[in-house]
């Protein structure tokens, strides 16, 4: 396999993690296109083309393998590009999927990788910018279960308006075990955000430097298409009430 072919797969490695039909979806090509890729074959220029302004890469780091895959950024504007609006001119709300998590971290406000991702209205949320989130794990179980979806709303000043333990989706390269957790801003005092997961037995409480962070979300709706029922916890609750009064009633104090 030659070095383009090499960077072609570090490419779905990076925007898509790993999954060859998602990476496929993201440029418009089949995945057997992929899988030749992947297999040795040289891309022809029109895909070498397409996948650099794709994922906004350096030709030369594609091509050749001079210099770093993404371009220095320089605009520090925080306010995501929002480029898919509906019929009236509203705008779309974005779904990241488990699939393409990795890939956001780099294209989050790459419009070209943006407009790939599926999007959605939603009633009732309106006069922001909202994205749309996929869960993975169970770190914030019960509150929010594994393959469920958040919808979150563009939060742009951290500083004032990151309002503690509520639940945020927070996009940066230091949280591994998912996007969603809940803050504790403490990034004034102390240059910091704690973020927490609600299921702390088995994940700890992680401080986030806010230079790692790219954008932050504040979860305004949760979609569970799994509806447990809750008739199993009150009867476990009823049963505990009353072996707390046996117990009472068999040792009074």
């Amino acid at each position: 396999m030659s070095g383009i072919n090499l960077r072609i797969e570090q490419l779905m490695n990076h925007f898509a993690g790993g999954n060859k039909s998602a990476f496929a979806n993201l440029l418009e090509i089949g995945e057997s296109n992929v899988r030749s890729y992947l297999s040795g074959t040289e891309p022809k220029f029109n895909v070498i083309e397409k996948i650099c302004k794709v994922f906004a890469i350096n030709y030369e780091w594609l091509i050749l393998g001079i210099g770093e895959m993404l371009p220095t950024a320089e605009n520090t504007d925080r306010t995501p590009q929002v480029i898919t609006v509906d019929s009236h001119n509203n705008d779309n709300i974005v779904l990241v999927p488990q699939t393409l998590k990795a890939g956001y971290l780099s294209g989050y406000n790459n419009p070209h990788f943006i407009k790939k991702l599926p999007s959605y209205r939603m009633p009732g949320l309106n006069n922001g910018i909202f994205r749309m989130f996929e869960i993975e794990g169970n770190s914030m179980f019960p509150t929010l279960t594994n393959k469920s979806y958040v919808v979150g709303q563009f939060v742009e000043n951290w500083e004032n308006d990151i309002k503690d333990n509520q639940i945020y989706v927070v996009i940066s390269n230091q949280i591994a075990d998912g996007l969603v957790k809940r803050c504790i801003n403490r990034i004034k005092k102390y240059n910091n955000l704690i973020c927490k997961s609600d299921n702390r037995r088995s994940y700890p409480t992680q401080n986030i430097d806010p230079s790692s962070i790219k954008e932050i979300w504040e979860v305004k709706l949760h979609l569970n298409f799994q509806l447990p029922d809750p008739a199993d916890i009150y009867e476990r609750m009823n049963d505990l009430e009353a072996e707390i009064q046996e117990i009472k009633r068999q040792y009074p104090v």
